[in-house]
């Protein structure tokens, strides 16, 4: 019963899923994806990009971070102006 219950309500976010920021007045985008975890850890992959739409994305940086920094940089971001949005179409 569990898992029809999951089925028809999804949770509106999947924690610990992939993640995107933007930022229009910086003309950059954000990408936080779970990577590989060690025995010690949970990592973060944190990608940054250009983004001048209707040009697709530019790769600018990728860094590793451990989870509970990523959450950090996630939430001090969204106060400072940054919003949620869908991955960009490729």
């Amino acid at each position: 019963m569990a898992n029809k219950d999951r089925a028809t309500n999804p949770p509106p976010e999947k924690p610990g899923g992939e993640g995107w920021l933007v930022s229009p007045e910086q003309q950059l985008l954000c990408q936080f994806k779970p990577d590989s975890a060690t025995v010690h850890a949970q990592w973060v992959a944190v990608r940054t990009y250009r983004w001048v739409p209707p040009r697709p994305p530019v790769p600018q940086t990728r860094r590793r971070m451990l989870r509970h920094n990523a959450v950090e940089a996630w939430d001090k971001m969204l106060r400072t102006g940054w919003r949620r949005c869908r991955p960009p179409v490729r």
